[in-house]
């Protein structure tokens, strides 16, 4: 009994004490003259979500926002890969199939240990990054526990920016993306609403003491709002004969590594079992289509409506009809060729086929699919599955705990469409990851890795965390 009271009086506490610490944490008395620039990482806060904010007269300091186009899969890892220019991460997601060791690897217990989930990543880079046992945290008590956590993360970003002298500085809050899989569009927005008036209280803070605070944000990609059902993708590879295990062992073993919950999965497997993996799942209730990459140039899409041929010739792409067209270009491709952006081989320029899709369900989608198999992870999947919107697949112990409101992952508009705003520049209607290192001048830090975090409001950290693992786990036997 003691223990299932933990939780409840952790959060108790904290929001008793949050307005005392708030009232606590003065900015500290300077006088400085010199502009400085605050950039703001909102993990997964949809293009829609700060649209429709702006337009309700918040984030007035800011110019209008663009849609951040990320990466396929738009997840978490290979999209701020692609936007700080860092290192390639080990997987897809930070329970990831290691190809050389032969076996899963980044548990649950490894994400609340920072020495495993924040060292040698790129989360290494911000000068802020809460401690690594919020964000399992943020799945407990949601979403009343949710938003306490991102009240408490915000604020110790503030503290953080207050003490760093630093001209530029990067920080990084993870619980917006909970956030919105947990409690929704309106819980999100009630958050973001706070940020933005810290952010003029940082402003105005920078004024009064003789300075200049200039503040940008990104988020690394979309959530898309809807209710859910899970995609039985077990089951289907079942049925045609593979066995879906911890290490590729034979011709019949499959990894699917299961980690968020979110709307696409990445498989792998022997590479002569690509071609019938993807057919088994592209035929599976809630999947939107399956690829694989059948040579270096080549990448096979087959889905229910029909199959296509993605083809590269240098940084030029191709789409191929072979049935049904699955990716709905059609139209897109015949206006391209109108106005002289694709040659008469079929190839555009990845520029032109942005620029082309921008309006379309599938915004950008050749270099991206091709990004999905060549760059940002070091074990790269042998098939990615992108879900329909309104379907996931993921963690049956998540499963157990939330119920999801929302979530990202698949090549669809919703799921991948993030933002970026700037004080002090128009970003214009759409950027891409890799746009925002050089748009927010990110390598110009004089400061790394800050890690200004403590051990998180009121000290309970990892000892309760692992206590909800374990009553997860309980709960979820049969």
């Amino acid at each position: 009994m003691k223990k299932q009271l933990i939780l409840p009086a952790y959060f108790l506490l904290c929001c008793l004490f949050l307005p005392l610490w708030s009232w606590l944490d003065q900015p500290p008395n300077r006088n400085s003259a010199i502009t400085r620039r605050l950039v703001l990482v909102l993990d997964g806060v949809p293009y829609e979500t700060i649209a429709e904010l702006k337009v309700e007269g918040h984030f007035s300091r800011f110019k209008q926002p663009a849609r951040m186009v990320s990466t396929f899969p738009s997840l978490t890892n290979p999209s701020m890969v692609e936007i700080l220019h860092h290192d390639d991460s080990p997987g897809y997601e930070d329970h990831f199939y290691d190809r050389e060791r032969n076996r899963l690897l980044g548990t649950i217990q490894d994400r609340l240990q920072g020495q495993k989930f924040i060292a040698g990543t790129f989360r290494q880079t911000f000068d802020y990054h809460a401690d690594a046992f919020k964000g399992a945290l943020g799945y407990v008590a949601a979403p009343i526990g949710t938003a306490t956590l991102a009240q408490i993360d915000l604020m110790e970003l503030r503290h953080a920016f207050r003490e760093s002298d630093a001209p530029l500085f990067v920080g990084y809050i993870g619980e917006t993306d909970s956030l919105a899989h947990l409690g929704g569009k309106e819980h999100l927005k009630t958050f973001l609403q706070t940020v933005d008036r810290t952010m003029e209280e940082l402003i105005a803070e920078a004024t009064a003491s003789g300075g200049h605070l200039e503040v940008e944000m990104f988020s690394d990609h979309g959530n898309r709002y809807d209710t859910y059902k899970n995609v039985k993708l077990n089951d289907a590879l079942a049925e045609a004969g593979f066995v879906t295990e911890k290490t590729v062992k034979d011709e019949r073993s499959v990894v699917l590594p299961k980690h968020g919950l979110v709307g696409v999965s990445m498989l792998f497997t022997q590479p002569q079992n690509r071609a019938r993996v993807a057919e088994v799942c592209a035929v599976t209730t809630g999947v939107d289509f399956a690829v694989y990459r059948s040579d270096e140039n080549t990448i096979e899409l087959i889905s229910r409506r029909g199959r296509a041929r993605v083809l590269k010739n240098g940084e030029r792409f191709k789409y191929e009809d072979l049935r049904g067209d699955p990716l709905k270009l059609a139209s897109v491709i015949e206006t391209m060729k109108a106005n002289g952006a694709m040659n008469v081989d079929g190839f555009a320029s990845a520029d032109d086929w942005f620029a082309a899709t921008l309006n379309h369900s599938y915004v950008d989608p050749p270099r991206r699919l091709f990004d999905g198999f060549t760059k940002h992870i070091k074990t790269r999947a042998d098939v990615i599955v992108s879900y329909e919107d309104g379907y996931l697949l993921g963690s049956p112990m998540l499963t157990f705990l939330a119920e999801m409101r929302a979530t990202h992952g698949n090549l669809l508009r919703g799921e991948t469409e993030g933002f970026a705003m700037s004080t002090r520049q128009e970003l214009g209607a759409a950027v891409r990851g890799y746009e925002l290192n050089q748009l927010f001048t990110l390598d110009q830090r004089t400061k790394v890795g800050g890690h200004f975090s403590g051990n998180g409001h009121c000290q309970l950290g990892p000892a309760l965390a692992q206590h909800v693992l374990q009553s997860a786990r309980t709960h979820s036997q049969p």
